[in-house]
């Protein structure tokens, strides 16, 4: 028996060209937060005008927000590593992502005014 007979579903050729595409998630590095937006950092370059799915995390619990790619900046690192800083246009957040966020600024809205002290 052949590999490609001990499969149990059809597969059918594909003649010409279909494209696809795929999501993968990646953590992005928070440079700075609003509850309007963001600016991060990203390995991959992130098209500008594109829409994103961006999953929160907080403890074990995650949430969804959509933001619209609005500016892209590389960033060059040592040893010829490259980054990219990626301006987010919040334009989908429900109640919770917006709690956390408003929770995140505070806390460290908190944490700025005790180093300048």
């Amino acid at each position: 028996m052949r590999l490609a007979d001990r499969r149990t579903t059809t597969r059918f050729e594909i003649v010409g060209e279909l494209w696809g595409s795929v999501q993968a998630l990646e953590p992005l590095r928070v440079c700075n937060l609003a509850p309007e937006g963001a600016l991060v950092e990203s390995v991959a370059p992130l098209p500008v005008g594109s829409v994103q799915p961006i999953r929160l995390v907080h403890g074990s619990q995650t949430a969804e927000v959509r933001a619209a790619v609005r500016h892209l900046s590389p960033v060059h690192l040592l040893g010829g590593e490259r980054k990219y800083r990626v301006g987010l246009e919040f334009i989908q957040v429900d109640e919770q992502a917006a709690a956390w966020i408003g929770h995140w600024m505070n806390e460290h809205r908190a944490d700025a005014v005790l180093e300048e002290a």
